[in-house]
């Protein structure tokens, strides 16, 4: 009787060993890598993808309204990158928008990969932030969605405009968290939240 209880423990023993081990490995890995949460600093710099009147409703809430001092160009090139130490993207098309900047849709798409490379490049995060709600969700702002989230590493958007979880999906490539707020100004805290001095 012994013998065979000792036989039915020594496996699950094994077991249990063996995934204790590979969750240290994979820890020990991640730490090498660099893994963990990437920490959003100042300076901060806030553009836009798609230039609506968004990033100008955020860059009221975050340096008027919460005093958040972020660096502010809409039309931000990788050379604004310069001394910054993360990026925020705020996600919403307008055409009228997009004109007045003397852009279209193919120029600003280039314009918004060429600004999300050169953020990865420098290792500078990314938080990405949609506040129009549902009705910035036509097909040119969810273009610009499907280029922009997948490189976030997070993503605060505003509940109505993330009902279909589009967000979600896309943000699952590098694993970024979703943070829903069911109000404008309930995105601004959790900016403020987020951002580290």
């Amino acid at each position: 009787m012994k013998n065979t209880s000792a036989l039915r423990f020594r496996p699950v023993a094994a077991s249990v060993l063996l995934a204790a081990a590979g969750l240290f490995l994979s820890a020990s890995l991640g730490a090498a890598e660099g893994g963990g949460a990437p920490v959003f600093r100042r300076p901060a710099l806030l553009t836009s993808a798609g230039q609506s009147s968004d990033v100008v409703i955020v860059k009221a809430l975050v340096n008027t309204q919460l005093k958040m001092d972020f660096v502010v160009k809409p039309v931000a090139q990788p050379a604004d990158l310069a001394g910054i130490r993360s990026l925020t993207v705020v996600v919403g098309a307008s055409a009228k928008g997009l004109g007045a900047a003397g852009l279209d849709m193919e120029k600003e798409t280039a314009r918004c990969r060429a600004l999300l490379r050169a953020a990865r490049e420098q290792k500078i995060p990314i938080l990405v932030l949609h506040t129009g709600g549902e009705g910035r969700r036509g097909k040119t702002s969810n273009d610009l969605i499907a280029v922009v989230v997948p490189e976030a590493d997070h993503v605060i958007v505003v509940a109505g405009g993330n009902k279909d979880k589009l967000f979600d999906s896309l943000a699952e490539k590098r694993k970024a968290p979703v943070v829903e707020v069911d109000k404008l100004a309930a995105a601004g805290a959790a900016v403020k939240a987020l951002l580290k001095e």
